[in-house]
């Protein structure tokens, strides 16, 4: 058989099983919506968000020192892991510009970090909160630790944190007015915005990516667990969280967090936790409600170095109709300063007001 009719039928085949996983899914969200209560006061919240800047030489070089003592060969893309740009786009300003203007409800935002704060950042502002994560790493041989995965299954040691919280990456970005009830529901069940592609399942492969060796050792314990099925990613959004449910998954799952707490470069041993583990728990014991995706829908863009692509993007996002979006980075690559100048110049027109959290 033709080498491309494979590719096609191969193709449709993956085409019609997300379609039949978000059906399954869509029903299922509509008997959670249907078994809801009533209305309840809606609380509020706080966001918390892991930063940190590449760009800085100090940082960059205690973190090349980290990698040199550790004794693996399990370390996904480690390059792309240890890369440190000349320039970042600067994407947590416009972030919590969108934060400022769209987001009700909002206690405190919580920003984790490891020796570093932005210039521009007003730490006196009542509502920030500035953590580093060593304080919050209880486990000393865990630390220094420059996985993602691991310092966010730590989050729930942040100091007067809500019981409820939003995970915010730097590149999330709000678009329209957005309340609590976006993350959660009228009783207090974490939304799940489910992706629009399956979950890769099988053993990770080495110098595989760290979303991909993450999300396989998760779908082992799912179907150990729960049952072998197909699951959807869980999309690359601002992710609703309760504390208590991250407790029990530690207790639960202890294995899982060790494995993903001593990676402390991402590696084929981690485990998703936050973006896929929990929230499938949750779901699987009636703590959250799955939300299918909107399978034409397009809010997750690419900034690289292609002035043609970043001004589709540009035009794309100014059409959207959803509440966010999220633009990240294109690996592997150093973005000429023309494309951050791009990037800047449109993003404060589209946040041209200065957040209450900036600097004067």
């Amino acid at each position: 058989m033709n080498i491309n009719i494979k590719r096609s039928i191969l193709r449709i085949y993956e085409i019609t099983r997300v379609v039949l996983v978000t059906l399954i899914a869509e029903f299922r969200h509509q008997f959670t919506r249907y078994r809801r209560g009533p209305n309840q006061k809606v609380w509020d919240i706080d966001v918390v968000y892991l930063w940190s800047d590449p760009s800085d030489l100090e940082w960059s070089q205690k973190r090349l020192g980290v990698l040199e003592k550790e004794n693996r060969d399990d370390f996904c893309c480690i390059e792309h892991q240890t890369r440190s740009p000349s320039i970042t786009l600067d994407e947590l300003r416009y972030s919590l510009r969108s934060i400022d203007r769209y987001l009700q409800g909002v206690r405190l935002i919580h920003i984790v970090v490891d020796g570093q704060i932005p210039k521009w950042l007003d730490t006196n502002h009542p509502k920030i909160r500035i953590i580093e994560a060593k304080d919050i790493i209880t486990d000393e041989k865990h630390y220094p630790n420059y996985n993602t995965q691991a310092i966010e299954s730590y989050f729930f040691n942040i100091p007067d944190l809500s019981h409820r919280f939003i995970y915010f990456n730097d590149d999330f970005f709000l678009s329209r007015k957005t309340g609590v009830d976006q993350f959660y529901t009228s009783d207090g069940l974490i939304r799940v915005r489910l992706g629009r592609a399956l979950s890769p399942k099988g053993n990770p492969i080495p110098d595989e990516e760290g979303d991909s060796a993450g999300h396989k050792n998760a779908n082992k314990i799912l179907d150990r667990e729960f049952g072998k099925r197909a699951r959807l990613t869980v999309m690359h959004r601002p992710y609703a969280h309760n504390k208590e449910l991250l407790k029990k998954a530690e207790t639960e799952f202890p294995l899982a967090f060790e494995e993903t707490r001593s990676s402390r470069f991402r590696s084929t041993k981690m485990v998703a936790i936050h973006s896929f583990l929990l929230p499938y728990c949750a779901s699987y014991n009636q703590q959250a409600d799955l939300v299918p995706p909107k399978l034409l829908e397009k809010d997750m863009f690419k900034w690289g170095g292609s002035s043609e692509s970043n001004k589709k993007v540009v035009q794309r996002i100014r059409s959207l109709r959803s509440n966010g979006f999220c633009i990240q980075e294109e690996r592997g690559i150093s973005i000429p300063e023309s494309e951050v100048r791009r990037f800047h110049e449109f993003m404060s027109d589209l946040y041209s007001e200065a957040s209450s959290f900036e600097k004067s």
